[in-house]
């Protein structure tokens, strides 16, 4: 364990500024950096600084790059904060279709309140430390019936005694898009996760990778987080015979590449009329300095295939 205390003051936004000054950053409009270092923090905000710095070998604290400018830096940012609206909006649509699958297709072939009985989901081994989904789950159903903060779950209550828990089409609402994912990946009969997979245009054990990877870029979108020079740690799978497969190098550094990959083609079955593909190549060509193979994307990122899945 590192014994060391940490120092460092807390820093005007005015001495922040010149912070970055000492270090080398031109800030050619400081009304500007005031305003942004007023409405963004500087600890989100210094994360964008980083590809701008010199390597660690040189001058500490580290300087920034010749020709640096803050105006640059305040570009990237945006341009990541455009990012995560589209991918948002892609994975809201993937969600939803998710969602309207899971409910309906169970449902019928189970019955409307099936997701609190054990029987219908996979178990641990006997002897097995790993803990059985269900339990936790079932915490997170009664929390939520209990709480009632869903006008849809206060109406089932007040109007019905029986069965204890609403049918499965009001809970899936009330449920995190995480929870949504383990259901699918615990429910043990198979024919009913392909069914709920054909929905999307996928084979199952990809259905169950790219749900729980878009589940977690879903969260970093949510929360404002990076989406721009980000490892991904929940990397989706991607298929053997994919094309795609020729610009990767599997190297374990999963980055945006792979997201937008796997967007697209759910898009492609659940919303075929979608420009969401025009609009992200819109974008990066009006950012064309930062994207490249910290997202993942080759030089010759337009001529790509990603940009013409079949």
């Amino acid at each position: 364990m590192v014994n060391k205390k940490y120092t460092k003051p807390a820093l005007t936004v005015e001495q922040q500024v010149k912070f970055l000054i000492s270090q080398g950053l031109l800030i050619k409009d400081q009304e500007l950096a005031n305003h942004v270092l007023s409405t963004v923090s500087y600890y989100r905000f210094s994360s964008y600084l980083l590809p701008f710095k010199l390597s660690h070998e040189n001058k500490s604290p580290r300087q920034f790059k010749h020709q640096a400018t803050f105006e640059k830096v305040w570009q990237l940012y945006q341009f990541d904060q455009k990012l995560r609206i589209l991918v948002s909006d892609a994975i809201e649509k993937i969600e939803i279709a998710f969602r309207a699958a899971l409910t309906n297709i169970t449902s019928i072939n189970f019955h409307p309140f099936w997701y609190v009985e054990k029987s219908y989901y996979k178990q641990a081994k006997h002897g097995s430390k790993k803990k059985n989904f269900f339990d936790d789950f079932l915490k997170t159903v009664k929390t939520i019936s209990q709480n009632k903060q869903e006008l849809f779950i206060q109406h089932y209550h007040q109007n019905y005694n029986e069965p204890e828990f609403p049918p499965i089409w009001m809970m899936i609402e009330a449920l995190s898009f995480g929870t949504c994912s383990k259901i699918y990946d615990h429910i043990q009969a198979k024919k009913i996760r392909n069914e709920i997979a054909a929905v999307l245009g996928q084979h199952t054990t990809l259905i169950e990778s790219w749900i729980r990877s878009l589940a977690y870029t879903r969260n970093l979108c949510a929360h404002h987080s990076r989406l721009w020079n980000r490892w991904f740690v929940i990397p989706p799978l991607i298929p053997k015979d994919a094309t795609i497969r020729s610009q990767l190098s599997f190297n374990g550094d999963y980055r945006f590449y792979l997201i937008a990959f796997i967007i697209l083609q759910l898009l492609k079955k659940i919303a075929p009329y979608s420009n969401w593909n025009d609009q992200l190549f819109t974008l990066f060509e009006k950012n064309d300095e930062f994207v490249n193979v910290e997202m993942g994307f080759q030089p010759n990122w337009r001529m790509d295939s990603i940009w013409n899945i079949s």
